[in-house]
């Protein structure tokens, strides 16, 4: 019996090489007749399958199988078909492959058994072929997506880079004049004493002082410099809240917005005008996200637990997009009409370098940005 099947089988590979010329042609008029997208495939790739599949019967084909899949594969890939349609190719060959063999089997009278076996071997066939095709394909893809991946990395940390010089430039060239400027405003201040509204009128010009010196600090994040020089020191959480909420309190009296804050009480170690420039972003995010709401409200919890600390500015806005959500820290995307699209990014900046991390969690219902941040000792 057993010679019988082998004497079968080099008959069929004879059988099946003859008629490979035409189950390609008619295979490749199927593609063409069948497929919503048109797919041209060369002639030689084609009908190697099916020399593959003859020789299969007789002789270990493993090597070259793998080899005509792989170039297969790169073939199709480089012509940026669908893999869908890939598939779909693979599907019709099976089907002409069986419908032009069959009535060939059935002249030679074969025993039942002897169509299993045969079957069965060009189905196992078929199958590695397929195995193979996907395989390298995805690898191919797997690749591609890396080589994306890593573009991707390169031009964000080139844009970081290019932000970090222009960042370092600007605090070079506007810290020496601010320190002059800061400096006479205190010999003015102190001076003029006795002049009380003068003297208001220079609390005014000190306080936008500080705010401006407060955005240069948060733009210099970007720099791998420190933080304009600051102290990395111990800061009282609810301290610093208390001196934000003053300078944020304007414009939630303004935009009749509902304040709220439940802070525990927590140091922790770090930059104190990063971290303020941080929650002051956060805060005027919040009070133009509830701009379209009649019953406006934003909350600040601040909480600690197993060495971190957790802060989270809440506020009943417009939900964000899941898809948004993903890339708001990105540097230069923006949603506002007038935003630059680096408030976010200067607060990821800044977090990061107190080794902490801060996401956005947003429903129906709240929009949530939570910072979390190791405690630490200062030095």
């Amino acid at each position: 019996m057993v010679g019988t099947v082998t004497l079968n089988l080099m008959d069929v590979s004879r059988k099946i090489l003859d008629l490979a010329p035409n189950i390609t042609t008619i295979w490749m008029q199927e593609i063409i007749r069948s497929m919503e997208i048109p797919v041209t495939i060369p002639r030689d790739f084609a009908e190697k399958r099916t020399v593959l599949l003859a020789r299969y019967l007789v002789e270990n084909v493993d090597q070259d199988m793998q080899t005509w899949s792989l170039d297969m594969g790169e073939w199709l890939r480089s012509q940026e078909y669908p893999f869908s349609s890939i598939l779909r190719t693979y599907q019709l060959y099976r089907n002409v492959f069986w419908r032009v063999l069959q009535p060939e089997l059935q002249k030679w009278a074969l025993s039942s058994q002897d169509m299993h076996y045969l079957e069965s071997q060009l189905g196992k066939a078929m199958d590695e072929s397929v195995f193979w095709a996907v395989y390298h394909f995805e690898q191919m893809m797997n690749r591609e997506l890396i080589q994306k991946e890593e573009t991707i990395s390169y031009l964000h940390n080139d844009k970081l880079t290019m932000l970090g010089k222009i960042a370092a430039n600007m605090a070079h060239e506007l810290r020496n004049p601010l320190c002059a400027i800061e400096g006479f405003l205190k010999l003015i201040g102190e001076s003029t004493r006795e002049q009380a509204q003068l003297q208001s009128y220079i609390q005014v010009v000190m306080h936008e002082f500080a705010n401006l010196h407060r955005q240069i600090t948060g733009f210099l994040s970007f720099s791998k410099k420190p933080i304009l020089d600051e102290i990395f020191k111990t800061i009282e959480m609810k301290s610093l809240l208390e001196e934000v909420e003053v300078l944020i309190t304007p414009r939630l009296l303004g935009e009749n917005i509902r304040f709220e804050k439940l802070i525990h009480p927590c140091s922790l170690a770090g930059y104190e005008e990063g971290l303020k420039q941080v929650v002051v972003n956060l805060l005027n995010n919040a009070i133009d996200a509830v701009q379209n709401r009649t019953d406006k409200w934003i909350h600040v919890i601040s909480t600690s637990s197993d060495g971190w600390l957790y802060l989270s500015v809440e506020n009943n806005g417009e939900m964000i997009p899941p898809e948004i959500a993903e890339i708001l820290f990105q540097p230069f995307f923006t949603t506002k009409q007038n935003g630059t699209g680096i408030g976010l990014s200067i607060c990821k900046n800044i977090i990061e370098k107190h080794n902490g991390t801060i996401h956005c969690d947003s429903n129906e219902k709240r929009t949530r940005f939570v910072v979390s941040l190791p405690i630490g000792v200062a030095e």
